[in-house]
């Protein structure tokens, strides 16, 4: 009730300070869930976007005029051709990775996005979008460098605070504080995020079993309820030597307690109870000195400890009852060390020399130990690792901007990757060619190319029981697969885009099922294919009527090849044509009051993943938004997944005939009250890379 209260008292002062101020801003604030892909009409002098080195470098601050957006995250979304169909940013489909002022980092994309949301969106400068990243990122593929204000050399101390609730079927509590402090030279944040609640997902399994010579029907549902304390905290401090001459040195942890119980019905009668905690410990360095090199060192420290429970039984029809009563303990501590040292010349005549080296070092040592019935271990759920990895990378590139409408980036980086299991020098090139034909028409042809390496828990040899019917099994065989990314891109008087892509993955790796034919039990293994191949084509458009609606639609046609000759022993080869159509609409509903509505459709017909066929999907979004006219104050009300719609997957390749239907995305409301003060300039944060870490 107290809480209730708070929001209410700031809902309230809201609203009687947005009565006190006449002077109307009229705001177009989408909030995209797939993609927001077409241009916007430009009006006035300047430019909003402009090629230069072969990348599309967007002038955030005047975007955002055209479409605000009131954090960070939002404000990419504004960019032509971004969408965030997964909760993470993707360019036309293809993952994007986010770079922060150029600089190195090992911070995981999901963390970085939700440090992005709760960002003002003021706070950046420029967005640097890249089909191809050249070398000198210490990334490869599509990437974005989002390029932030200096406030070096002002004086300033600016803020925010956000407070909230989420309610699916049941709620939790959240709130963030910013600070920035900024004192001539030195510049000083922090800040603190706050999770606290319960949530919840449903699964459920539908299955005709080939055990033996027989078919054994099997069906459960799965409910799950998690309640978790979540602390996120960071201190960030800098020093502007000069404008070129710099010294950033921040740290960042996180502690995260989490508790799941769930209940399964149906064939299998059986509960879990899990309890896991995360802990985070990061320190960033990054020195650029005035004359092109730039030093950056970093160090992570993560454990996660976890203890599991599973008591269970599978009743089947033929009265065989399979049992299964577990006890589980897995830890995970991770120490990772970086350092890059990049060196950038500009030469005469338009021409730019970059070369740098990057060294990367960790140590995992993880466990994993299983306990049944009676006491004894179970050889096959328990198992350990104490190993080490080792990165080289060494590139050189360079830029050439040819005349106003010509430019060219290009570079190679060789790397090598060294750990028990693999040691292997691989080369990578890039090339990222822009030209602006005119005013009305843009071309950008780019090639790219990188490897994916499989998370540490995945390569282990043990097996994870998930449920009675399910079991994960590790995969020490499990190799890095490499990608290869060709795309064109024409966009036509700003408000067109087409593109034409291609997208190569030998090795490809991904979980998939496979029932066993000698025990009751469904296996979820990472493994290799042959290749994982997508052609595709992309084209959007804008639209308006008035200054009342505004939005995008998009349509996306991708035909992709999965191949695999060593899937247990169910080869496949398997093609399919698949349409992906969305888009935004942005209803303003008051002409005297900054509110809007927002929705945000989804829809894409059938689709396959190896073995999986993917049934068509359709989700909704939507959003009503009131900001006061001074823009300190705001109301947020968000429903997520508004017709509650399950992700529906089915495998009948073979012998096989295993469906699965998940909602852990379950149907949410959202209502949040924001406030900023002092003119808030937030320092841009980067995210400890645990992405292979955990399980």
């Amino acid at each position: 009730m107290n809480r209730l209260f708070f929001i209410g008292v700031l809902v309230a002062s809201a609203i009687t300070a947005n009565a006190q101020d006449n002077a109307q801003k009229d705001s177009l604030t989408m909030e995209s869930m797939m993609h927001n892909l077409p241009e916007v009409m430009v009006k006035g002098s300047r430019p909003i976007v402009k090629a230069e080195r072969g990348m599309l470098s967007y002038n955030m601050p005047l975007l955002l005029k055209q479409l605000p957006a009131d954090n960070a995250y939002e404000a990419l979304t504004r960019i032509p051709g971004i969408s965030d169909a997964t909760g993470s940013i993707s360019f036309s489909g293809n993952e994007v990775t986010l770079i922060v002022n150029g600089q190195a980092t090992t911070l995981t994309q999901e963390q970085l996005v939700e440090r992005l949301k709760a960002m003002p969106a003021a706070q950046l400068a420029k967005a640097e979008v890249m089909l191809s990243a050249p070398a000198r990122y210490h990334v490869r593929g599509m990437a974005i460098n989002i390029v932030t204000k200096d406030y070096a050399g002002t004086n300033q101390l600016s803020g925010q605070i956000i407070g909230g609730m989420r309610q699916n079927k049941y709620a939790n509590e959240f709130g963030n504080l910013y600070l920035s402090l900024q004192r001539d030279k030195f510049g000083l944040d922090a800040q603190y995020k706050y999770v606290n609640g319960n949530s919840y997902g449903e699964s459920s399994r539908i299955a005709n079993h080939p055990l033996g010579n027989n078919r054994i029907h099997y069906n459960d549902e799965t409910g799950q309820k998690s309640f978790g304390i979540t602390h996120d905290y960071r201190l960030g401090m800098n020093y502007a030597f000069s404008k070129s001459h710099r010294l950033d040195v921040a740290y960042t942890g996180q502690w995260d307690k989490t508790s799941s119980n769930s209940r399964t019905t149906g064939s299998s009668i059986s509960g879990m109870h899990r309890d896991s905690h995360e802990y985070l410990h990061n320190v960033d360095v990054n020195y650029a000195l005035p004359f092109g090199l730039t030093l950056s060192g970093s160090y992570t420290y993560y454990r996660t400890p976890q203890q599991q429970a599973l008591d269970g039984t599978i009743t089947t029809e033929n009265k065989n009852d399979t049992e299964r009563n577990l006890t589980s303990g897995s830890e995970q501590t991770i120490n990772k060390w970086m350092f890059t040292a990049d060196q950038t010349h500009s030469l005469a005549h338009g021409w730019g020399l970059s070369y740098g080296v990057k060294g990367q070092f960790t140590s995992n040592k993880s466990y994993q130990t299983t306990i049944g019935k009676d006491g004894t271990i179970l050889p096959d759920g328990t198992s350990s690792v104490d190993n080490t990895e080792r990165i080289w990378n060494i590139y050189a590139g360079f830029s050439k901007q040819i005349n106003k409408a010509i430019s060219l980036e290009a570079s190679v980086a060789a790397e090598q990757y060294h750990s028990p299991v693999w040691d292997k020098w691989r080369v990578y090139p890039t090339l990222n060619a822009l030209w602006n034909v005119n005013d009305n028409h843009l071309l950008n042809l780019s090639f790219s190319s990188n490897s994916e390496f499989p998370s540490y828990w995945s390569t282990m040899s043990n097996v994870f029981y998930s449920s009675t019917y399910t079991e994960i099994h590790g995969n020490p065989d499990l190799k890095p697969f490499s990608y290869y990314n060709v795309n064109l891109m024409w966009q036509i008087k700003r408000r067109y885009t087409l593109m034409a892509f291609a997208s190569l993955k030998p090795d490809y790796f991904v979980q998939l099922p496979y029932q066993t034919t000698d025990h009751m039990a469904v296996i979820m293994k990472e493994t290799n294919f042959d290749f994982s191949n997508s052609y595709g084509l992309q084209a959007s458009v804008i639209f308006n009527a008035g200054k009342w609606l505004n939005g995008n639609v998009f349509a996306v046609g991708t035909y992709k090849h999965d191949k695999s000759s060593h899937f247990f022993d169910l080869p496949f080869n398997r093609k399919k044509l698949s349409v992906r159509l969305g888009g935004t609409a942005s209803v303003k509903l008051c002409s005297t009051q900054d509110l809007r509505l927002i929705l945000n459709p989804f829809y894409q017909t059938k689709a396959i993943q190896g073995v999986y066929d993917i049934s068509p999907i359709f989700s909704m979004d939507a959003k009503l938004q009131w900001s006061s006219h001074d823009g300190n104050w705001g109301v947020r009300l968000n429903g997520s997944n508004i017709f509650n719609n399950r992700f529906d997957t089915r495998s009948v390749q073979g012998n096989q005939d295993y469906r699965m239907k998940v909602n852990y995305n379950w149907s949410s409301f959202t209502f949040a009250v924001i406030y900023k003060f002092g003119g808030y300039k937030e320092k841009t944060v980067k995210e400890v890379d645990t992405s292979r870490m955990g399980h």
